[in-house]
């Protein structure tokens, strides 16, 4: 028997690209199909509907697959952090279909698409022992590194981390797997002692891991991994060891290793042809460049081409360092020279929509109230005050003056047309995270 296990690392973006892993089985060993490519999701797309190459294929993705709740984080985020966290410092991000990851034209509704097209199944629990078929389940990293290799805590070798020690922690351990009980013979030849910590080779990694998860989910099935979780709600299918599987006893309790595939597409996420993912949400047709923050700005009495104008003309953005309370706004201080920002425009029924990417500049003269200095903002000149009035905005309710963020290298982005998701709260300035899922 042949068999085929892919891992995709999506990165969780719909602009950037991840990577993909292929491992193959042929009946008595496991070695990589090549090495780990950078893949965008056209490349993904183009992998799933590929013709079939063994009588077994198995798809393990990083990134949620079953994401029904509007908000927040699924149960299965909030029960692995509490299973984890406390032992071994893991969580998981929160998925939600608030975030542009999950809306409802996302690219990874459309891989979910096109792999049910060709046969696959999301069926996690049919995969262990099977000698045919066609089939893909979430995975995650982080946990299955933890009980693969019987670790203490999560390893942080992402490249933005910059942690080379865990870096080359990773290297080793991945290597060690060509002497492993089920090994893959020429991991060595890809994973070398010298690779260097890249975001492209953090990809490559994660797509391997994940490959690796599915071969090993395939051999040993529940008695060296756990699906946690469930089909209605969200789950994950992760390597254990002893201790990660009595945690997940504690608190998954009977939501462990349930057996039955999750319906086919919710009419809701299905994507038509003409409007599919990867023809409509890439960096070439959205332009919108990765910052470090989005500015939520609801609508004054300004137009978005006056707004741009103003920005462009005095390097600013109004904006309030304290709200109507004489409260300091969240993530106001967090800002720092330096720093990109993407500013984006709607609300009140409107959908929001980028109007201009920019850098945080530093201000000649900082805004400073009691013990608290602002080196980002500024109190804008006096004589843009009239204009200001009239665009219908308001002082600052504990500086008394209008103020400003200093910003450089403006943006225009007044053509992009993709809407951008606002998380729930009050919060007006969030991280990029937040917003569209990690890097």
């Amino acid at each position: 028997m042949r068999a085929l296990f892919t891992g995709f690392d999506s990165a969780w973006s719909v602009f950037n690209s991840g990577a993909i892993c292929n491992l193959e089985w042929d009946g008595e060993s496991l070695c990589l199909a090549g090495e780990p490519e950078t893949a965008s999701w056209t490349h993904a797309l183009q992998r799933a509907n590929a013709p079939r190459r063994a009588e077994l294929q198995v798809w393990a993705i990083d990134q949620p697959l079953v994401v029904p709740n509007p908000q927040g984080c699924r149960a299965v985020e909030r029960d692995l952090a509490r299973a984890l966290m406390a032992e071994f410092g893991c969580g998981a991000h929160s998925a939600n279909a608030g975030m542009l990851a999950f809306a409802a034209d996302a690219p990874i509704w459309k891989l979910r698409q096109v792999l049910y097209e060709r046969g696959y199944r999301q069926d996690p629990m049919a995969v262990p022992g099977v000698s045919d078929g066609l089939y893909f389940f979430e995975c995650y990293p982080h946990p299955a590194l933890i009980g693969l290799f019987g670790l203490n805590g999560v390893l942080k070798y992402k490249a933005n981390h910059r942690n080379l020690d865990d870096w080359r922690t990773l290297l080793q351990l991945l290597r060690s797997i060509a002497d492993a009980e089920f090994s893959i013979a020429n991991i060595r030849d890809v994973v070398t002692e010298d690779l260097p910590q890249t975001k492209q080779n953090e990809d490559k990694l994660d797509a391997l891991i994940s490959a690796y998860i599915a071969a090993y989910w395939w051999k040993f099935g529940a008695e060296r991994s756990s699906m946690i979780g469930d089909m209605e709600t969200g789950y994950i299918v992760t390597p254990h060891n002893a201790p990660m599987l009595a945690a997940f006893h504690r608190v998954f309790e009977g939501r462990m290793n349930l057996a039955g595939p999750t319906d086919p597409m919710p009419p809701q996420f299905v994507i038509e042809p003409d409007t599919a993912a990867g023809a409509t949400l890439t960096p070439e047709t959205t332009d919108i460049p990765r910052t470090d923050w989005i500015y939520f700005a609801t609508p004054s009495r300004w137009s978005g081409t006056v707004t741009k104008d103003f920005v462009q003309r005095n390097q600013l953005i109004v904006r309030n360092i304290y709200n109507s309370a004489g409260i300091r706004i969240a993530n106001i201080s967090h800002l720092k020279p330096g720093d990109r920002l993407l500013l984006v425009h709607g609300g009140k029924g409107r959908p929001y929509r980028a109007l201009y990417a920019c850098a945080i500049g530093s201000a000649e003269a900082p805004v400073q109230h009691s013990r608290h200095r602002f080196d980002v903002f500024t109190c804008i000149d006096n004589s843009l005050e009239e204009e200001l009035e009239n665009g219908g905005y308001v002082r600052d309710s504990v500086v008394g003056r209008f103020t400003g963020l200093c910003i450089t290298d403006v943006v225009d982005l007044r053509l992009s047309t993709i809407p951008i998701p606002r998380p729930a709260g009050n919060n007006t300035l969030r991280r990029w995270e937040e917003v569209f899922g990690p890097a």
